[in-house]
């Protein structure tokens, strides 16, 4: 049976805000009253963070040897991040 490799990232929800763009034409102002940014929520393993920058993987890998790949590698401006959850 192969040796199973233990993670040594905790699971996090990071709730962040993103710029939203438009190239349309509105005549009615009210439209863009009402146009805003957007929540968005991404699940991954946090890597690190500090005073300006939160990173987390979202996939990972073992070699024959034990040893450690990333991907799916997001950088967030901890400016736009409002909440960091840790998952169970």
């Amino acid at each position: 049976m192969k040796k199973v490799n233990k993670l040594p990232y905790k699971k996090v929800r990071v709730v962040w805000v993103d710029i939203c763009t438009s190239s349309q034409w509105y005549d009615d102002l009210t439209d863009v009253d009402s146009f805003n940014f957007s929540w968005c929520e991404d699940v991954g393993y946090l890597y690190s963070r500090d005073s300006k920058v939160i990173k987390i993987f979202a996939s990972h890998s073992f070699d024959e040897n034990g040893k450690l790949s990333l991907g799916n590698i997001t950088a967030y401006p901890k400016c736009v991040v409002k909440k960091l959850i840790y998952e169970k």
